[in-house]
């Protein structure tokens, strides 16, 4: 049987039972430009949050043509179209996918001349932009090791596999980092007690449905409550995550019970919106292969990072700055042995499954891709991993490179954390240099499992640069209940600008202070409980952004 979902398990996963949107018919809508959209590259603040504009900013990531939004009058007329409706637009791949009750539609839609190509939700391929890494120059700080210690319980052997325990021993446990996670739903993820200490902290940065619509994730499928556990579950002596103090998105692109290519332009839509909200990581334990329509399963010249949709997003998050991970699959040992879409992309970090031993798992999915490139990337532990699920936070072992992704997104996030000025291709470069199998990377295990530790904690500089930031600052108290102090560090502007955003990125108040001094005191009381962005601004138009949390 060939690999359907890479979520299949071992364990026995809870089924959602919502459906996707009610349309008899989808269609996938290709536009032949953006001619006439009122954004321009120049003025991304109009359509990124804050915080996906600094990540732009930071890593030297050029705001380019599929940033832009899908023309508007364009989403209109074919939305105006009769017995035509829009269900949700791709800005990265320029279309939208459309309901149509009366296919006499598609003639109408076919008739624009904006409009390239139309055809039932299926695959099509794109010629990737070819993007240029950035030259680094390091230099190093050392900094000292923290005596902390932690109760990681029945996690305990999986951190240390990947020498994690070193790195969060260091203090670098995800702290400002933003983990969008991608999957099926997160069933009691609000009520498990192992993510207690994620929502007191105000970790949830907010949750999204893109197959039913709206915003609660919570009573779906269960698949993903055991990823986020992988990551974000503490419960002292029985599970901790990799990236225990990171921030979350919780997104549903996924509908369990059934197998269609529109979920691929769910997960679209997920990224996109995880990039927009300024996501550091994004990690998806899914894959696509075979479908419900067989006439819209992937063969495998399809696996050339360049055909399936979902593939082609992949890359385009990781050519916006994103780290990008994905599991590789369940299907060794099937008819279809070999990874699925997306691990095929060739800008992200495809996982593969380990066990204790650090052998491979027999169902770990393997390369190479269609064009011959070595997959997986690196492997991390897949066979009997801990994880953590249902209302009552039960923690057991179980198989998957489901698992396996997410642990190593959570170790990854806390290395990108320690080393923030490497940029996210680099940190794949630099984990795959320090892997168990880098001498000979294969397509089983690739360049094998990664140490954390075993660069030096730097502080990589970039292009020469001491600090390319004018200042820095701190927020505290943090979570507080009205008035904040803003203390600047390294230096103190003549003016400074403060804004203050929501978690989707509109803008709630502006001030300026002149000759601010090294602290400001700052009135929120008026602020509903939640979770906010400030954003501090010299004249040199440097800036930093801090999450706040209202209690």
């Amino acid at each position: 049987m060939a690999m359907n979902k890479t979520k299949i398990l071992t364990v026995l996963s809870v089924l959602g039972i919502l459906t996707s949107f009610n349309a008899q018919t989808k269609y996938w809508v290709k536009l032949s430009n953006k001619n006439g959209t009122p954004y321009t590259i120049s003025n991304p603040s109009a359509f990124l949050t804050p915080a996906a504009v600094q990540r732009r900013i930071t890593y030297n990531v050029p705001v380019h043509f599929t940033d832009l939004p899908v023309t508007p009058s364009y989403v209109s007329q074919i939305d105006a179209v009769p017995s035509v409706t829009v269900l949700y637009v791709s800005k990265w791949l320029n279309g939208v996918v459309v309901s149509i009750t009366n296919t006499t539609a598609i003639t109408t839609i076919n008739s624009f001349s904006f409009v390239t190509t139309t055809g039932v939700v299926n695959k099509y391929k794109l010629d990737m932009p070819v993007v240029e890494e950035p030259p680094f120059i390091p230099r190093q700080e050392m900094r000292a090791s923290s005596s902390a210690t932690f109760n990681y319980g029945g996690s305990f052997w999986q951190t240390k596999q990947l020498n994690l325990d070193c790195i969060h021993s260091q203090g670098f446990r995800g702290q400002g980092m933003v983990i969008a996670v991608l999957d099926a739903g997160f069933l009691n993820v609000d009520v498990n007690p192992v993510f207690d200490s994620l929502f007191n902290r105000g970790g949830v940065l907010g949750t999204r449905d893109f197959v039913s619509g709206g915003n609660n994730v919570y009573d779906d499928d269960a698949h993903g409550t055991m990823v986020l556990s992988c990551m974000a579950a503490i419960k002292p002596n029985t599970i901790m995550g990799s990236a225990p103090r990171a921030d979350y998105w919780l997104l549903r692109t996924e509908d369990a019970p059934t197998e269609k290519l529109v979920e691929e332009y769910n997960w679209i839509r997920g990224a996109e919106f995880a990039d927009s909200v300024g996501a550091n990581v994004l990690t998806t334990s899914l894959g696509y292969t075979v479908f419900d329509n067989s006439a819209q399963n992937h063969i495998f010249a399809d696996l050339d990072g360049k055909t399936a949709p979902m593939s082609i997003a992949a890359n385009l998050a990781a050519r916006k700055g994103l780290l990008v991970l994905n599991s590789a699959g369940n299907g060794n040992g099937s008819s279809w042995p070999k990874i699925g879409i997306p691990a095929d992309a060739d800008s992200i970090c495809t996982v593969g499954a380990i066990d204790s031993l650090n052998i491979v798992t027999g169902f770990s999915s393997i390369g190479p891709t269609a064009d011959g490139r070595i997959k997986p990337d690196l492997v991390a532990r897949g066979g009997k991993a801990w994880v953590s699920s249902g209302a009552a936070g039960n923690c057991f072992q179980a198989n998957g490179t489901s698992f396996s992704c997410p642990i190593l997104a959570g170790a990854m996030t806390c290395f990108w954390q320690a080393h923030p000025y490497l940029n996210a291709y680099k940190v794949i470069d630099t984990l795959r240099k320090t892997a168990s199998n880098f001498a000979s990377p294969n397509n089983s295990i690739g360049w094998g499992r990664p140490n954390m530790c075993a660069v030096p904690i730097t502080t990589v500089f970039k292009n020469n640069m001491i600090n390319e930031f004018g200042f820095n600052f701190t927020v505290a108290p943090n979570p507080f209940n009205s008035l904040i102090t803003i203390r600047l560090e390294q230096s103190t502007p003549s003016a400074i600008s403060i804004q203050l955003y929501d978690v989707v990125g509109k803008l709630l108040k502006s001030s300026k202070e002149n000759n601010p001094g090294s602290s400001i005191s700052y009135d929120l009381s008026d602020l509903s409980s939640g979770i906010y962005f400030i954003k501090l601004s010299d004249a040199n138009s440097s800036s930093q952004l801090k999450k706040i949390v209202k209690q």
